[in-house]
């Protein structure tokens, strides 16, 4: 089977859908699991998945402490899933950790620019918390706007970050780079 750029979006789409529905309908397991799995399956189809490994790791740290910020300052609140209060549900690490495996396909063009990253991130981020909140999976605090707005800027620097070492990672070495791309 040949890895493409829409194979790995159709990957993360997938896994987005599961994981905000999983919430909204209170099974937020579910959607942990399969977009687990899903990153899996991005790890084995990947051409080099000790690169790949390290930015779903790297990921899911930047994912844990935006989160945990966003919570403590009152930004939102999730539906279902948070298992204690300071920490984010486990689907929405696992989000953060799929993500990743767009970095270097079906995102490359968007991250290989700190300034289009920053771009993305700043208009990306709050839209999909406002599409999670429309299905159900979290609740966006009031007074939205500043929420919004925090959002916007951690996504910016998180996009940033990440396109920063997604362009160090894959440096030097041609056979790094994912077909297609």
């Amino acid at each position: 089977m040949r890895y493409t750029a829409l194979t790995n979006y159709a990957l993360y789409q997938t896994g987005w859908f599961a994981c905000v529905l999983g919430a909204a309908w209170h099974r937020p397991w579910t959607g942990f699991l399969v977009a687990t799995l899903l990153a899996g399956v991005h790890l084995a189809l990947a051409p080099d998945r000790r690169i790949e490994a390290r930015l779903v790791a790297l990921a899911t740290v930047v994912g844990l402490v935006v989160e945990m910020r966003h919570i403590a300052s009152g930004t939102y609140q999730f539906t279902s899933g948070a298992l204690t209060e300071p920490l984010p549900p486990l689907w929405l690490l696992a989000m953060w950790a799929q993500f990743a495996t767009t970095f270097r396909f079906s995102l490359h063009r968007l991250i290989k620019s700190p300034l289009s990253a920053a771009l993305f991130g700043a208009a990306g981020g709050p839209i999909a918390f406002l599409a999670g909140e429309r299905l159900g999976a979290v609740t966006l605090l009031p007074p939205l706007l500043p929420g919004l707005v925090r959002l916007a800027v951690s996504w910016a620097a998180a996009l940033v970050l990440f396109s920063i070492v997604t362009r160090r990672i894959g440096r030097g070495d041609s056979r790094n780079r994912p077909p297609g791309v």
